[in-house]
């Protein structure tokens, strides 16, 4: 192949990949907005404790699910991806098997300790069997996407996501909306049975789909192979979701459901930059597989992650200098009490894509087991300052715990993926990022954010001049940086 036909095939890869990334972008927010967008319906509809239950069966869900699903979504399935190109069906039946068959031994398990779990949780059994059949079937739908992602079939992925989340979030604000008129109590239960629905039932679609067209349901080569990567993952992903949602918990047990729903709401909608960061990432990490091994391709890489970093970084400031606005529409007057801890969650949240970014690097080298003990870490620092500080300062104080342990799990993890790749023998003399350019993106980021809690006591129109200010610097140092850039390549 000569020089210009490589040209083209990178082109029209990258290309493809841009394409992926921005679909993924767009159907991330309008799936995950979605759930933003219909808050102030919810919290208008339903009351504080009943938002709580929601929060809470959230939590467990994303908590539990880790272990019921093995993790297998994680890093390691794109691994997998590339590993087994030509059996990709016949590892995607294998695997939902592996998960189906862990759910149900957890249904037996749940059965038999009912009343225990029930009282444990905080939920009610009809709840926990919902949350259980999600177990079994939710995987294969997480399956179907990641490899439509993998392949770049963009358009499908995105439709399914979009498809999916706007009948669920249609059918649930109809049925409390009928459950309120009936007054029926219980408009959590409602409102999650309703949800789920929809999505459990596309999902079964796909649970159906991948095991007809999969050869080999059982194959322990796959299950070997797999549980080789997610078993660290697994602990990674347990300490992940107790790190992301052992606030909620702990302010339920400690505080009240009152309390929970409020904080709820509020760390919703602080965390508005993670449905970007999470489509930026799904199509990022593809990229940097490719070209991890390359020196050239590291080069890409540098300059590819330091912009999306940069763009991050701008959103997450950006959705924190107008949470008071953001609040005024989404919610009512009694949660806006907790304005001031949005941004603590808005800079912790930004420090989860730096932790991301370079566990990706840890993914792909099979060192999986830094990751977990990273997290594990966090996790425990989490828990210890949450149960310090929540029954001193009250529920507000764990956005500021949280804080404290995700930049102390992005700073172990950028540490140990730097320390490894030294290490390495046929190291290509060049970092996979700049680390210097993403230590002060970090910084600037965390300082900007917290420094809206000033902010925010400022006159409103003050706040808006600095936000068109800060908006416009933003604006005049790119295309002045562009500027630059086409100078140099002209020269």
């Amino acid at each position: 192949m000569g020089k210009r036909e490589k040209v083209k095939s990178s082109g029209m890869r990258l290309s493809k990949g841009f394409k992926a990334s921005i679909v993924y972008t767009i159907s991330s927010m309008l799936s995950k907005g979605l759930a933003v967008i219909t808050i102030p319906i919810f919290t208008r509809i339903m009351n504080t404790e009943q938002m709580g239950i929601v929060n809470l069966f959230t939590s467990w869900q994303a908590m539990i699910g880790v272990v019921a699903t093995l993790s297998l979504t994680s890093g390691g399935y794109m691994l997998a991806m590339k590993e087994f190109e030509k059996q990709r069906d016949n590892y995607m039946a294998s695997v939902l098997s592996l998960t189906s068959i862990m759910t149900v031994v957890m249904t037996l398990i749940y059965v038999i300790c009912m009343g225990f779990f029930n009282r444990w949780i905080g939920l009610s059994s009809r709840l926990m069997f919902l949350m259980l059949f999600g177990f079994l079937v939710s995987p294969a739908m997480d399956f179907w996407l990641a490899r439509q992602r993998y392949e770049y079939k963009y358009v499908r992925a995105g439709l399914v996501t979009i498809v999916s989340s706007l009948f669920a979030t249609i059918l649930s604000i109809i049925c409390v909306l009928i459950g309120r008129s009936k007054e029926y109590g219980d408009l959590a239960e409602i409102r999650l049975f309703s949800t789920n629905f929809v999505v459990f039932g596309i999902a079964l679609f796909f649970w159906i789909f991948i095991m007809v067209k999969g050869k080999k349901h059982i194959d322990f080569h796959y299950w070997k192979y797999s549980l080789a990567l997610s078993i660290p993952l697994i602990v990674n992903s347990v300490a992940m979701q107790i790190l992301s949602v052992s606030d909620r918990t702990m302010i339920s047990k400690m505080v009240g459901n009152r309390e929970l729903g409020i904080y709820g709401v509020l760390y919703s909608v602080s965390s508005l930059s993670i449905i970007v960061w999470s489509a930026i990432n799904s199509s990022f990490v593809p990229f940097l597989f490719e070209k991890i091994d390359k020196k050239e391709g590291r080069i890409s890489v540098q300059a590819i992650s330091t912009k999306l970093m940069l763009v991050y970084g701008f959103f997450a400031v950006l959705a924190t200098s107008v949470a008071p606005e953001i609040v005024r529409i989404l919610a009512t007057n009694e949660y806006y009490e907790a304005i001031y801890i949005m941004p603590p969650i808005a800079a912790g949240i930004f420090f989860t894509s730096v932790s991301n970014i370079y566990s990706n690097v840890l993914i792909y080298y099979k060192k999986t087991h830094y990751i977990m003990i990273s997290s594990i870490i966090a996790a425990s620092l989490n828990l210890i300052l949450n149960y310090i500080f929540i029954k001193t300062w009250g529920y507000m104080a764990a956005a500021y715990t949280t804080l404290i342990a995700y930049i102390v799990l992005a700073s172990f993890q950028a540490i140990v993926a730097n320390n490894y790749m030294n290490k390495q023998k046929d190291y290509i003399d060049i970092s996979v990022y700049d680390n210097k350019k993403i230590f002060c993106i970090s910084f600037c980021t965390f300082m900007l954010c917290m420094s809206c809690l000033l902010g925010y006591s400022l006159h409103n129109i003050i706040r808006y001049l600095i936000i068109a200010g800060f908006i416009l610097l933003v604006a005049l140092i790119y295309f002045r940086f562009n500027s630059l850039n086409l100078k140099s390549k002209k020269s």
